[in-house]
């Protein structure tokens, strides 16, 4: 049996935003994952943590809401971005990568809609900056 390799003429034409977007949200997202195992090792191996994990997973097999488990935790369900005044908490440095993970759609919108830009993709330019308002409204409001 040959394997058949496509030639240059059939594969498919991989837009150059496409891979921009793409290896953008890979890279960041590779960070993200790296930070969120470190804070994961932080909170369950040390005791520098602003949430106990074990309370934390107990309350989660119980059933417990998420404000019920805040509530419990610290007294009141934080609002916001409460994670970035807690970076040196294992809890913390575990949700700033998440976060992290989640804005990287942002950095890469804006990649791909500046390659567009260069490409003369005028319109897909800009629907590219109105997504990336939006996503970045969605994400602080």
């Amino acid at each position: 049996m040959s394997q058949h390799t496509p030639s240059s003429e059939e594969r498919p034409h991989i837009p150059v935003a496409g891979v921009v977007y793409g290896d953008t949200i890979y890279w960041i997202t590779i960070a993200a994952t790296v930070i969120v195992i470190i804070g994961s090792v932080i909170s369950f191996v040390t005791n520098n943590t602003y949430i106990d994990p074990t309370y934390m997973l107990s309350s989660i097999w119980e059933g417990k809401t998420v404000d019920e488990i805040w509530v419990g935790a610290v007294g009141a369900a934080p609002n916001g971005h409460w994670y970035l005044s807690k970076l040196a908490t294992g809890n913390g440095l575990t949700a700033f990568g998440i976060a992290l993970g989640v804005f990287s759609v942002i950095p890469a919108i804006l990649a791909a809609g500046y390659v567009l830009f260069r490409e003369k993709q005028v319109l897909f330019a800009i629907l590219a900056l109105v997504a990336a308002l939006i996503t970045t409204w969605a994400m602080i409001a």
